[in-house]
This record gives structure tokens, C-alpha cells and sequence, in this order.
């Protein structure tokens, strides 16, 4: 993998030292030769994506690096090629690190073993990669370049930190160009924490291509020699590893991730939308489109669910021979199963009921009234708290992208907010609480007292919108309307639903 790495540009080199001669450097500390922009650079992004806790991150990698750079000072990468100047050793180690982690983002690993073996091991073989990457060229400080001390000396990167003003010059004949790699054998465990040597030695394979990486052995370094894998097939590899290890189907009295029929598995479309991107980003694919209507496109462009016309999602009534069936139509994924279990492989047994794709507007009844008290409900105070509500509501918008979509709940209508009911609030009761039956009627019953729904007219707060969809029967959607929908999706309001018409008593 490490073989795929770009160079970046070089930064520029430190002011000299006034008081010592040319070409003479006094010794720094890691804390001051890290101080610069670039370097401070490389250390946020390696923080942030490599996948410890802030803790371990500071005691085992941020370790690793000061005691890298207290080693390398301000010695040069190369002789005249890239980053010769003094520090460019510094500077490449890190950007080639900060460039390996992003690659690794491409790369399920190992590869050989199943998903769930993968997500057991994925920490292991991005720290792998960080030290493989920091530590690539250390071996050249050590038999390519000569380092001579104030006091006439000659310093070897073995016998520990410089302690003296040094200046360096590279052997200019017979250097081994082999002989660099497997010189870097010597300072692993002086640049290494050994607490971070003992976690990584429990993963053999990852510890072996470190190992192998480091010391020259590249034809041996297995997986971090290797492409990364596509898109499209991290996608699949997340689908499987979700449906085969983590999934529940075909629960016959209450809801489930997803059923498998004879011709088709179902999975629940946002569910599913979540937990793949989620699975992905655990497993250092940070390439991942943040809104669902985007992933869901990539999905359908690589063919890895079934479209329903040119559309993702399909809605549908599913009912159980038990009996159980949920309180509306769910919006679903349609997978061929074949994608999921390859053949000779065991599936679970076919659901024990029926999913049946339906088709047209939602028909919503009209709820009662305010001079019509709704039922005591037992109060649940995420249910009753309006402040939740509108933070679920900001929420659910911004990560599904589900504005003015055919099946979305929330639409601007007339330059107000339109949230389809009960459909808004039954959504936000099963997240938030996980209640199904009439837990929504509270929501409702506090948004409604809000002072945020505008009135319909003295007796309603419940308006209605004409679906006027081309070549379709028209159709009506009930739902409460916002006056200012920049309250909940802040300056960035979408245009007008032009296929949603307010109708005014």
C-alpha cells in the first residue's frame, strides 16, 4: 500500500542558528521541532483519523513521533532529490504518514478474512500503517549519511539522541540502497513504545507486515503492499457483514432490520443508510456521502440494490402470519439476495408473512382538534419536550437530505414548513423512545400547544395539501405548518414543492 503514496510539496527550511557555524545545527526538542504549520498539520490529521482514544493516541503514536522526531532532527530525506533540505526528513515521514492513513481508508484488512474479523482488527492495521509510514526511510540516518558532533565525534542513531551541535553529509560512493530498509530493524524498538509493540504483537498477520514493511522485505509485506479496494465493494463488504452478523430478520411480532422473501431481501432504507456509512467510517472509509439521498444513488448506480423505477425506495405494508404489521407503510431497500449469500451459503430462513410494495401519496385522516382532547397518554418527558423535538426535527433533515422527497414527512409549502402528521411524529417516537403505539399522539399533542403550528382556522391546526403529480390522480396530505421554516433548517431553505399545492378554507 505504501507504494501508492503521492509526495507533497516541501516546506521551507529553518532560519540557521546564528551562533554556530554554517552548516551546523544545534539539537531541539520534539515539542519545538514540531512547532511548525506543516507538522503541526500532519499531527491534527493523524489524530483525527486514526481510530484510538485521545489517551492512547498521546501515549503509544504521539509518543512514537517525538521520539522520532527527537532522533531525526533536522537531518534531510535524501541527498538531492526530494525534501534534501535540513528537516526534510521530518516532514516527508509525516506527510507520508498522514498520506498512508487516508489510503488505508481504501483498503479492507486483512483481506483474506471475513467482515467481522476485519472490523476486529481494523485499529490494529491503521496503527500498523501509521508506524510503517513514519518510520519508512528512519534506516538512512543510520548507514546512508555520515553525523559528525561539535566535539569531533561521530553519532550513530543507536546510540540515542544528539546532544551536541552536528552537522551530516551523505556517503557520496559505494552506498547499499538495500541496506537503508533493513537498517530501521535496529531502531524499532527505541522509536516504538514497547505498550504499543505488545498491543500490536496480538495481531500476528498486521504485526508480521509491519515488520516485513519495515525491514525491506516489501514481496512479504502482504496487505500493505496491496490496491485499495473500490467503493462499490466496500459498500457490498458492508451490506454483507450488517445482514450476515448484526442484522435481525423476519421478526413475526415485531419489527426487524429487514425481511428476506423468496425473491428479495427488504432492509429498513434509513436504518440500513446509517449503519453502513457508520460501519464504513469504523473501518477508515471516510469517503462516505453524508446524505442519504447520495448514498443511496451510489447504491443504485453499482447495481447494489434493485431500483424501483429510477428510485431507491420502495413503500411498503408488511404483515406478519402472527399477526404483527406495522402502524403505516415502511420505506425499504430492495436487495437481490444472491448479493448477500453467495451460493452454497446458508440463509435464513423466508419471513412468514407478506411485503407488499405499495404505490401513491400518503392518505393521512385529520386528527381531532383542539376542543377535542386527545387521549391521556403516559407522559414521557423526550415525547412532551418541544426543544428535543426541534433538535430531532434539525437532525433527521440533515442527515437523510429527505426535503420535498416523495415519501419525506417535511416539505416547504408557500414559503412555510410543512410536516406531515401523524408520519413526522411516529418517526420521531420509534427513534427516540422506541415506542411504536400511541406515543406519538404526545408528541403531536406538544407541538401542537407549542405556539409553533400555525392555525388552519379557529376550530383546526391541521392543514391540507393537494398532490398534484402529472399523468396521477390528485391526492391530499394533512399535516401542521411552520411560519418560518428557517427555524428548523436554518439559512439554506429549499425552493417550493411544486407538486404540493396549500389548500385554503
Amino acid at each position: 500500500m505504501l507504494k501508492w503514496l503521492q509526495r507533497s510539496s516541501q516546506s521551507q527550511p529553518p532560519a540557521p542558528d546564528a551562533t554556530l557555524p554554517t552548516g551546523w545545527f544545534a539539537p531541539l526538542s520534539a515539542e519545538q521541532l514540531l512547532a511548525t504549520p506543516l507538522r503541526q498539520s500532519c499531527l491534527h490529521q493523524l489524530r483525527q483519523l486514526t481510530p484510538l482514544p485521545d489517551t492512547l493516541f498521546d501515549s503509544w503514536i504521539l509518543t512514537a513521533i517525538n521520539r522520532f522526531a527527537a532522533l531525526v532532527q533536522l537531518l534531510p530525506a535524501s541527498q538531492s532529490h526530494h525534501h534534501s533540505i535540513p528537516g526534510g526528513l521530518l516532514d516527508h515521514s509525516l506527510e507520508v504518514a498522514c498520506n498512508a492513513i487516508r489510503l488505508r481508508q481504501g483498503y479492507l484488512l486483512p483481506p483474506e478474512v471475513g467482515a467481522e474479523e476485519q472490523a476486529r482488527q481494523a485499529s490494529a492495521w491503521t496503527v500498523t500503517v501509521v508506524c510503517a509510514a513514519l518510520l519508512h526511510d528512519t534506516g538512512k540516518i543510520a548507514v546512508d549519511m555520515e553525523i559528525h558532533q561539535r566535539d569531533g565525534t561521530r553519532w550513530h542513531s543507536w546510540q540515542g539522541n544528539l546532544a551536541q551541535p552536528y552537522r551530516w553529509q551523505y556517503q557520496s560512493h559505494g552506498r547499499d540502497y538495500h541496506l537503508h530498509p533493513a537498517a530501521t530493524a535496529m531502531l524499532i524498538n527505541q522509536l516504538i513504545p514497547s505498550p504499543l509493540l505488545d498491543w500490536l504483537a496480538g495481531y500476528p498477520t498486521a504485526f508480521a507486515s509491519l515488520i516485513y514493511q519495515l525491514t525491506g522485505h516489501y514481496e512479504r509485506a502482504g496487505a500493505l503492499a496491496q490496491k485499495p479496494s473500490s467503493f462499490p465493494q466496500q459498500l457490498l463488504t458492508a451490506l454483507r457483514s450488517l445482514v450476515q452478523n448484526e442484522y435481525r430478520l423476519n421478526n413475526p411480532e415485531c419489527g426487524s432490520d429487514g425481511w428476506l422473501t423468496e425473491d428479495a431481501l427488504w432492509l429498513v432504507s434509513k436504518t440500513t443508510a446509517d449503519r453502513v456509512r457508520a460501519w464504513l467510517l469504523q473501518h477508515g472509509v471516510s469517503s462516505v456521502p453524508e446524505n442519504n439521498n447520495r448514498l443511496f444513488d451510489e447504491l443504485l448506480t453499482h447495481q447494489l440494490i434493485v431500483a424501483n423505477e429510477d428510485k431507491a425506495i420502495w413503500r411498503c405494508i408488511i404483515r406478519s402470519d402472527k399477526g404483527w404489521s406495522p402502524v403505516e407503510p415502511l420505506t425499504l431497500l430492495r436487495l437481490t439476495p444472491s448479493a448477500i449469500w453467495e451460493q452454497g451459503e446458508q440463509r435464513p430462513a423466508c419471513f412468514g408473512g407478506d411485503v407488499a410494495p405499495v404505490n401513491g401519496a400518503e392518505l393521512v385522516p385529520e386528527l381531532s382538534t383542539p376542543t377535542q382532547p386527545l387521549p391521556d397518554i403516559a407522559d414521557d418527558p423526550k415525547l412532551g419536550d418541544i426543544n428535543n423535538f426541534l433538535l430531532w426535527l434539525k437532525n433527521h433533515i440533515s442527515s437523510s437530505g429527505t426535503v420535498n422527497t416523495r415519501n419525506g414527512k417535511v416539505h416547504v409549502v408557500e414559503n412555510h414548513l410543512f410536516l406531515i402528521t401523524p408520519g413526522i411524529f411516529k418517526m420521531y417516537a420509534a427513534e427516540i423512545t422506541g415506542d411504536t403505539g400511541d406515543g406519538w399522539k404526545l408528541a403531536q399533542r406538544m407541538f401542537q400547544e407549542s405556539g409553533l403550528a400555525l392555525r388552519c382556522n379557529d376550530d383546526s391546526f391541521i392543514w391540507t395539501c393537494e398532490v398534484r403529480v402529472p399523468q396521477k390522480k390528485s391526492s391530499q396530505l394533512k399535516g401542521f405548518l411552520i411560519e418560518d421554516p428557517k427555524q428548523v433548517l436554518g439559512e439554506k431553505v429549499p425552493v417550493n414543492n411544486p407538486w404540493l399545492k396549500l389548500l385554503r378554507e
